[in-house]
């Protein structure tokens, strides 16, 4: 209604109108300040169109249709203008008033169109934000990438202009609130760095209109390179329910006739990283030297940017070219194709502005441009933060409201949570019985005995604490003395040799680490904080490798703030003991481990593959000992028939004659090829599946 939002000057105040208008409709419960679902938003809605049918049935004859319609036919805003126009300016004040929407109908100030404009607000259906955020586009367009409303180029300070962003404040609405707020602050974020990694490129590129209007470029740049043929192969059909195409892929097509260096930098080029399609106009008709201070996009005629993500390099033959340990594949020439993957809701987008007469935007893209890996992960976090929005994102009750701001930060201390662990196996954490009393001052121990082993006193040890037992059955008592059950246990022996004994930890951690151990073992939110050298990278590999032998069945993520950061832990929880096929480092710098072993995806599957060879090996040796004939080592499948119906039935046959005359076992039964391998005695002998 304002004229204002008419005019250029008025974005802006555009902008902060739909920003008030989001958080007045926002999916919170006036009453509760729970959370509503999409279910929950649409029963409300339902109600209240069904309630205002009701009055207007009541009241006003004139609009019978209105009230006997089906709510989809109504809710839309033109539906709503075109039935309150049927009303007279004063009905419409008398309903108003009756829907308490006005609390005087006498004001000379409303208007028939300010009235009809308060109920369309009330009553019109919304899309919930989670459609419109799964139909928006991840990568930035030109229309935001240059819009000074959202993206300033100028440095902003709080003093300085005002825009209409969200602000991570101490304390969210509702989760879903927390991850938008997130969500939008780093997709501006990300925009702003893309923007000025667009206009550098673009830069150097020097573009200019020759004679017959194609676009040539008297420049080089490290990060992007002319576009020779771009053509969409692929748009797959939608899936059902939607209305973008599941999958859109293209071919691109440049020529790396560059240095080496670079040439290997683009043929590095890795499955999921993102790129970006310009298209420039230049209205220069000869090469000239551009203002870098000046405006860009008149300048070098910018006129579209689309994101995309390689899927892969193409080879002679026109097939992606895999990732994988294998050394790639060689292809003559300078020119490359590569393999990408098109945003499905933005092309759905330019779809629909084509079917209007504008430009295919697909025909003119005529710059290829890539971005430096460590600065390119903008799309995945967006992806994770909408997927999270997607679903019913799972929160532990210690943490929500602290998320939110709204609870006591010391709650999720593992003292103060209900389900605390009472026993806990510290594995190799103590060096020695001492070490236990010097980190656990405040406890009297007692030591249990080992059942397999009573006079032995190392570790690993396992500890029983009294006073948390004490506290869930509701018998705490500060005053009295604490007790610690420590129970030292042997290890089943894992072979004869020396390199099967297990890694132990060699550092003697003080109380405070120790505390902090306990605390990353128990469920609830562990934080170390401390100056550089003060062991806090041993004591997160520590509560890692405790995770691991507490909690087998389940498995732990672990993140950082940098390659190298991840490359040092990685390196200190090799040395301890966790089975390396159950370790799998992703992300970029994995080349930098200190390593010889490869702890990739395809790293891992060559070492699963390279044990089943191993196993499949010692089932041979197994069958030439017991001499059966087949090919028994063939597969797993057969190996594990083999299992069954051979090796199975002659152990229960062993174990019942060992109970009645070992001595007698020890002569009739033999196992000739494996004792001239390895020296095993039988009563040693043990059969792993």
């Amino acid at each position: 209604m304002s004229a204002l939002l008419e005019l250029g000057e008025g974005n802006l105040f555009s902008q902060l109108l739909d920003r008030l208008k989001f958080y007045a409709h926002f999916e919170i419960s006036n009453e509760t300040g729970d959370s509503l679902n999409e279910l929950d938003v649409m029963t409300i809605h339902y109600n209240k169109i069904t309630d205002l049918q009701q009055a207007v049935f009541i009241k006003f004859p004139e609009m019978r249709q209105f009230s006997l319609s089906n709510v989809n036919s109504i809710d839309t805003r033109a539906a709503l203008i075109k039935h309150f126009k049927c009303l007279s300016f004063d009905n419409l004040k008398q309903l108003g008033s009756h829907l308490n929407l006005i609390h005087d109908d006498e004001d000379e100030s409303l208007t028939e169109q300010l009235l009809i404009e308060i109920l369309v607000f009330h009553y019109e259906r919304r899309i919930s934000q989670i459609k419109r955020l799964n139909a928006m586009a991840l990568y930035p367009t030109e229309e935001m990438i240059w819009n000074e409303n959202v993206v300033p180029s100028a440095y902003h300070s709080s003093s300085g202009q005002v825009l209409a962003l969200p602000k991570l404040n101490l304390q969210f609405l509702t989760l879903h609130d927390y991850l938008l707020r997130n969500f939008e602050l780093f997709r501006l974020e990300s925009t702003y760095q893309i923007r000025q990694d667009i206009e550098d490129a673009v830069f150097r590129l020097k573009p200019w209109k020759s004679e017959d209007g194609s676009t040539l470029f008297t420049g080089w740049a490290r990060m992007a390179q002319p576009i020779l043929r771009f053509a969409v192969v692929e748009v797959a059909k939608p899936y059902l329910g939607e209305s973008k195409p599941s999958r859109v892929r293209a071919d691109v097509t440049i020529n790396l006739n560059v240095r080496t260096e670079v040439k290997s930098e683009w043929e590095s080029l890795r499955r999921h990283d993102a790129c970006f399609l310009v298209t420039v106009k230049p209205p220069n008709t000869s090469p000239t030297r551009y203002d870098l201070k000046g405006d860009f996009e008149s300048q070098v005629g910018l006129t579209y940017v689309r994101g995309c993500e390689v899927e892969g390099m193409l080879d002679a033959s026109g097939r992606v070219i895999e990732d994988g340990p294998e050394p790639r594949p060689h292809i003559a020439g300078d020119t490359r194709t590569f393999r990408v993957v098109l945003d499905a809701n933005q092309y759905k987008i330019d779809l629909d502005e084509i079917s209007k007469g504008n430009e295919d935007v697909y025909e003119n893209l005529n710059i290829l441009l890539r971005r430096k890996p460590k600065e390119n992960n903008f799309k995945a976090v967006l992806e994770t933060i909408r997927d999270l929005m997607n679903i019913n994102c799972v929160v532990p009750d210690w943490l929500h409201d602290i998320v939110l701001g709204y609870g006591d930060p010391s709650s999720a201390h593992y003292s103060k949570i209900p389900n605390e662990l009472p026993v806990l196996d510290f594995n190799d954490t103590f060096l020695d019985m001492d070490h236990i009393k010097e980190s656990l001052p405040g406890y009297n121990v007692v030591v249990k005995e080992n059942t397999k082993n009573p006079l032995a006193l190392e570790r690993p040890f396992r500890l029983t604490f009294h006073d948390v037992k004490d506290k869930a059955n509701g018998e705490s008592d500060d005053t009295s003395e604490k007790l610690l059950h420590v129970e030292p246990y042997t290890l089943e022996k894992r072979g004869p040799y020396p390199r099967n004994a297990p890694n132990m930890n060699k550092i003697r951690f003080t109380a405070t680490q120790v505390e902090a151990i306990r605390s990353g073992m128990q469920p609830g939110l562990t934080l170390v904080v401390g100056p550089p050298g003060t062991g806090k990278t041993d004591v997160a590999t520590q509560i890692i490798s405790n995770i691991y032998h507490n909690f087998p069945e389940q498995r732990t993520l672990i993140v950082t703030h940098s390659n190298q950061a991840l490359n040092q832990l990685f390196e200190k929880i090799i040395a301890l003991d966790v089975d390396e096929r159950h370790l799998l480092r992703l992300g970029h710098g994995e080349e930098d481990l200190d390593t010889e072993k490869d702890f990739s995806r395809y790293g891992r599957v060559n070492f699963v593959l390279a044990k089943r060879i191993e196993l499949l090996n010692e089932v041979e040796r197994l069958k030439q000992s017991l001499g059966v004939t087949g090919d028994v080592s063939y597969t797993c499948e057969t190996s594990g028939f083999f299992f069954v119906y051979h090796v199975l039935p002659r152990w229960e046959e062993f174990n019942i004659k060992v109970r009645c005359d070992a001595e007698k076992v020890k002569q009739r039964i033999k196992y000739p090829y494996y004792s001239s391998r390895t020296q095993v005695r039988l009563n040693t002998f043990r059969l792993f599946q």
